[in-house]
């Protein structure tokens, strides 16, 4: 068994393997000198920063239990209560980002106008429920649909932002958020859907209180589950995780060796090869591609050209990341929230800025802050071919103009990801279904990442199990 590609996806899917079928071969190749992909994280002077996801749901079954199996619960680091709050960058200030669909009808980052289209959304529930429904839809058109052009053009792409760093006007609703379509489906309208939703939290939470308090496990339904908060770890950042599965497999990952082709010969025992950049040439039963789909397209065009077509077409969004550490005293901002978003046409070039030692203090020396810039996008490739030193002053302009910022940082990393975050289009249930088929004459080829099913850990750990139950029949660890 071969796994190409040591990101999230590759090292959960081998991981998995190995403790399924204990006495098999596995090799695990990456390109790269250090496992992890894009979601590799840099500890110096105290500092961590995570240069692609900052951490995981816990309160979504995929990860944690992973992360139990390894052994790493003690060393979980949850969030921050004091980064609940969110922020946009709205007309010259850092305004709160609305958490309720009640808060939305008095916030300033939507126009009044919008608010009171906004507000109608229950009442013309059932003329919406007659729109497009069985036909795909942009996130722009699906929330112009049923909040008003004005608040799809306020929020649409500030709502894709900090996942896809996209185009809310190209994503497909049904594919980056399904639930969203689901929860249009159940209830028509949203605002009763996320009601619905705040109701059942409210009841879902006092009966466990009741249930701890009373020591009654099932009056809760069972042990009480993780919040769904977000959570990284104490040391390493989400280099941890990574790390701990690399060693937690049969044989070290073989670093630094890039895959040239993809070979198959059905009359040979072991029917698919991998030909390694050193010409050296070696022969499994089964291969996961998990790699980028830029990269599983060229493996992939001399066996199943139909497949590397489709793989070809997903774009990426490239996004440049800067960790910047500051004195507490330089930073003239409260800092009580998780960080702030800004949305085109403020003034600010950046996608946003996470406060990290809000987020988890133990990412920073004492005394200190980290912040993490993102920027760049679809909206802004040019960012991506600056030098270093235009793209730090426009980064230092926004942390200005946003935060009050006038200090040079104290501590400074920078990565640029050419090929950050796949964007789901629309046609990317179509893209995936042309896939599925072209590698139908391929039963022993498997692709696996967060270009197909959902970006984010706990996605791409979902994505490992699906493949591991595929190729063994016991995806769960």
């Amino acid at each position: 068994m071969a796994v190409v590609g040591a990101g999230v996806t590759g090292l959960a899917t081998a991981y998995l393997l190995a403790r399924s079928r204990t006495a098999m071969r596995l090799e695990v190749f990456e390109a790269e000198a250090q496992v992890g992909g894009k979601a590799r994280s840099t500890v110096r002077d105290g500092y961590t920063v995570d240069w692609g996801p900052n951490g995981f749901l816990a309160g979504v079954p995929d990860t944690i239990e992973l992360v139990r199996d390894l052994g790493l619960a003690g060393e979980l680091q949850p969030a921050s209560p004091a980064a609940r709050r969110r922020y946009l960058y709205h007309d010259g200030g850092l305004r709160p980002l609305p958490s309720t669909p009640q808060a939305f009808l008095v916030s300033e980052v939507v126009p009044p106008a919008g608010r009171l289209r906004a507000a109608l959304e229950p009442a013309l529930a059932r003329r919406l429920a007659g729109g497009p429904r069985e036909r795909e839809e942009s996130v722009h058109a699906f929330l112009a649909r049923h909040f008003g052009a004005t608040f799809a053009v306020a929020l649409a792409d500030v709502l894709v932002a900090g996942i896809a760093a996209g185009d809310a006007r190209e994503l497909s609703l049904d594919a980056l958020f399904p639930r969203l379509r689901a929860m249009e489906q159940a209830h028509g309208s949203l605002v009763r859907a996320l009601l619905a939703q705040q109701r059942d939290a409210r009841r879902r939470d006092a009966r466990q209180r009741r249930a701890a308090a009373s020591g009654d496990d099932d009056a809760a339904g069972g042990p009480r589950r993780p919040a769904a908060r977000l959570t990284s770890f104490r040391q390493g950042g989400m280099q941890r995780l990574l790390d701990a599965l690399a060693q937690a497999l049969p044989a070290p990952v073989r670093l630094a060796t890039p895959v040239a082709a993809l070979e198959h010969d059905g009359a040979d025992p072991h029917p698919y090869a991998l030909r390694l950049a050193s010409g050296r040439r070696e022969a499994f039963d089964d291969v996961v591609i998990a790699t980028p789909a830029p990269a599983a397209a060229a493996l992939l065009r001399p066996l199943a050209p139909a497949a590397a077509d489709a793989l070809a077409a997903i774009p990426y969004a490239g996004v440049r990341v800067f960790g910047l550490g500051f004195d507490r005293i330089d930073v003239p901002c409260a800092l009580d929230g998780f960080g702030f978003l800004a949305p085109r046409g403020q003034g600010v070039r950046s996608l946003g800025v996470l406060w990290t030692s809000t987020l988890y203090p133990a990412h920073a020396p004492a005394g200190k802050v980290l912040l993490r810039v993102l920027a760049g996008g679809r909206h802004d490739p040019e960012m991506l071919e600056l030098p270093h030193d235009a793209a730090l002053a426009a980064v230092r302009r926004d942390l200005r103009l946003s935060m009050g910022i006038t200090a040079a940082p104290e501590f400074l990393e920078s990565v640029i990801w050419a090929q950050a975050i796949p964007q789901y289009t629309l046609g990317h249930a179509r893209r995936l279904r042309a896939i599925e088929e072209g590698l139908s004459g391929l039963p022993g080829v498997h692709l696996a990442g967060n270009a197909y099913r959902g970006v984010g850990v706990n996605a791409s750990v979902r994505e490992a199990r699906r493949v591991a139950q595929a190729l063994t029949g016991a995806g769960r660890a």
